[in-house]
C-alpha cells in the first residue's frame, strides 16, 4: 500500500490555550477516523509541528483543509513523501503538548519546536520518536490513546 506522509510547521494566529488544543484534537480525531488519517500534533507556545499520514487522496484533502484553516498561518511543509507504512497506525491524532515540562525530558527533544536543528533531528529519527511517543508517554502527556 502506498501512503503519503506530510510533516509541516505552522503558527497559531491567536493565543492558543489548552482548551483550544483539546477542541482541535477532538475535531481532528473525528474527521481523521472517518478519513483513515493518522499522525501526531506537537504543540509549544502557539507553534505546531504536525505529521499526517494516510492514503494520498485523503492526505491531500486534509492538507487542503489545513491550509485554509484560519486558526494558523505560516505553514511550512518540511517533508512530503510517499511511504510504505505508517509511523502512527493507531492514532487518529496523537498530541504531545511541549508546554508540559515533563516532555522536555525526552532524549534529544528541545523546547523549541521551531528550531531547524530540532526538526532535522526529529525527521532523521521519526521511527524512533514515534515508537518512543507511543510506548513511553502517559495518557496525561498524550491526549489520545494507542488502542
Amino acid at each position: 500500500m502506498n501512503l503519503r506522509r506530510i510533516v509541516y510547521t505552522s503558527h497559531a494566529t491567536s493565543k492558543f490555550c489548552k482548551r483550544d488544543l483539546l477542541d482541535l484534537l477532538h475535531e481532528s480525531r473525528g474527521y481523521n477516523s472517518i478519513d483513515n488519517i493518522s499522525g501526531v500534533l506537537i504543540h509549544r507556545e502557539g507553534c505546531f509541528l504536525q505529521i499526517i499520514e494516510g492514503e494520498n487522496a485523503d492526505v491531500a484533502d486534509l492538507f487542503n483543509r489545513i491550509s485554509n484553516d484560519t486558526r494558523h498561518n505560516k505553514i511550512d511543509i518540511i517533508r512530503d513523501t510517499e511511504v510504505s507504512e505508517r509511523l502512527f497506525p493507531n492514532w487518529s491524532m496523537g498530541c504531545a503538548d511541549f508546554e508540559d515540562p515533563t516532555l522536555s525530558l525526552i532524549p534529544g527533544i528541545t523546547n523549541d519546536i521551531t528550531d531547524p536543528k530540532f526538526i532535522d533531528r526529529l525527521l532523521n529519527k521519526l521511527p524512533e520518536v514515534a515508537s518512543y511517543l507511543q510506548d513511553k508517554l502517559t495518557k496525561e502527556q498524550i491526549y489520545g490513546t494507542t488502542d
